[in-house]
């Protein structure tokens, strides 16, 4: 099964520029996300298969965590209030502040899917971390959910529309 109208026939006909506008999609929908449920990460392992949809999911994960972070670290709280309420912002604060309290927030929510791993970018931007142990954590744990949730996702998608659909 592969998706084949609207965003899918668009960015496979603009060929080799087509991952670029995706990666730029994927960008976007970290630092502020629109589509819910990570579908956007599905949506490229059906267009670009596996290998390359992972990939090109990744980089725009990778990138837009990072924007994130920054985007963290120059506005500070008064910015993640724009995506947080008051509570949840003195919630995550609080624990930040606390040991390696940041570590394990940002390791367990880069692993299970059930996190709002966007926001735990910026919130990191906001604490002392350094820019590069906070990219070692973003490449060595959230790849992993990454996969693990469109891989499955994917799957069950493609069973789907070959059950009920016959695609």
């Amino acid at each position: 099964f592969r998706p084949n109208g609207g965003f899918s026939s668009f960015l496979i006909q603009l060929g080799f520029f087509g991952p670029f506008i995706f990666i730029l999609v994927q960008i976007s929908q970290i630092i502020y996300p629109i589509i819910p449920f990570g579908l956007t990460n599905v949506i490229g392992d059906l267009i670009f298969g596996h290998f390359w949809g992972f990939v090109f999911n990744c980089i725009g994960m990778l990138i837009g965590s990072s924007i994130n972070f920054f985007l963290g670290r120059k506005f500070g709280g008064a910015f993640l209030l724009a995506f947080v309420s008051d509570e949840q912002y003195e919630k995550y604060r609080v624990r930040i502040n606390r040991g390696n309290g940041l570590r394990k927030l940002l390791i367990v929510g880069f692993i299970l899917p059930v996190f709002p791993d966007d926001i735990f970018c910026t919130i990191a931007g906001t604490s002392k971390i350094k820019f590069k142990e906070f990219f070692q954590i973003v490449v060595l744990y959230r790849p992993i959910s990454l996969f693990v949730f469109t891989f499955m996702s994917s799957h069950v998608i493609q069973w789907i529309a070959e059950f009920f659909f016959g695609w």
